[in-house]
């Protein structure tokens, strides 16, 4: 996804209430949409790019909108409980870990629709997820990371081990064997999506191992371990993002290329499908096809002919001809 998306410069005041939702006014008779989110909505990463997607499909779909910011695990089901009995349409729980809140609070409101943002397989009638079709993109980093190692040794760092990032370590490790199978991939979890520091350490000790490639999706860890590769020339890192974070371009030297994943356009599809009568309680997912997804582009970091491979890897995922199932 070449094309980044928009910071937006959001007022503090918006985060004065944690556990009051924030909405406009509404419009008669409006499609009306409720978001909760683990964080602040200036973060520049996560929740800054699921409340742009709430504000995505406020201007498409002309929708009423509310939101919750920094809910804990804890609170998330009164929250989620409070929207529902004001009657919201299209409810998105924006990460995995308010599942069972949202399983029980789903089933007390079978005719309001529910979207958690991960891997899910749903309950085949209101509550549903959304997903990238983030194998695509984890066997794409995996091939890019096998052509770009010199000491044959890769290391994956993840956040937290949810289901969607587990499946993607799997298919990067598959990918880096079939590319060159005399190397190394080590996996490796921050337990947490917030810990820059746990996520340089990590990376400091893979990197006295030998590996020069790094492979990071830990969202505010990912800054953690670019300070980490950005001390070694030789060391190289691939990155996911959700926004645009400055930060990153501190050591945009060393980066190969990033995954964008366009989280406010893959929202924008599962509201659309609840609009339109459509949404039926499943996993649904979207990737490179769509347009929601993609790699930013190399620029010099690969060879002409290691970009050529990636190309047509590509064209193979894309086609069904690689398997990219775990």
């Amino acid at each position: 996804m070449g094309v980044f998306l928009t910071i937006l410069l959001i007022s503090c005041s918006h985060l004065n209430s944690h556990t009051q939702p924030e909405s406009n006014n509404p419009a008669p008779g409006a499609f009306k949409v409720a978001m909760i989110l683990p964080g602040p909505i200036n973060d520049q990463s996560w929740n800054q790019s699921g409340y742009e997607g709430l504000n995505l499909i406020q201007n498409q779909l002309g929708a009423q909108i509310a939101y919750t910011p920094n809910v804990t695990v804890n609170n998330a089901e009164p929250i989620l409980r409070q929207y529902a009995q004001q009657e919201f349409d299209f409810i998105i729980i924006h990460g995995g870990q308010y599942l069972n809140s949202s399983k029980i609070v789903a089933e007390e409101f079978p005719r309001i629709k529910f979207a958690v943002v991960t891997s899910y397989g749903g309950n085949n009638k209101n509550f549903g997820a959304l997903a990238f079709r983030s194998n695509e993109v984890g066997y794409l980093v995996g091939v890019i990371a096998a052509l770009k190692t010199q000491t044959n040794r890769i290391a994956f760092i993840g956040g937290e081990p949810q289901l969607i990032t587990q499946q993607q370590a799997i298919l990067l490790k598959r990918a880096a064997l079939k590319t060159k199978n005399n190397i190394t991939v080590a996996i490796n979890w921050v337990n947490s999506w917030r810990d820059p520091d746990t996520a340089k350490s990590i990376a400091e000790a893979q990197i006295a191992k030998g590996a020069d490639v790094l492979v990071t999706d830990a969202d505010f860890g990912n800054f953690g371990v670019l300070q980490a590769v950005s001390t070694h020339k030789s060391i190289s890192a691939i990155t996911w993002m959700y926004a645009i974070q400055e930060k990153q371009e501190l050591t945009a030297n060393n980066i190969v290329t990033r995954v964008v994943q366009k989280v406010p356009k893959l929202l924008l599809e599962g509201a659309t499908l609840a609009q339109q009568g459509r949404w039926e309680g499943k996993q649904y997912k979207f990737g490179i096809l769509e347009g929601v997804q993609d790699l930013t582009p190399f620029n010099g970091s690969l060879t002409p002919q290691q970009a050529e491979i990636v190309k047509s890897v590509k064209q193979d995922i894309l086609t069904g001809k690689i398997d990219i199932f775990p």
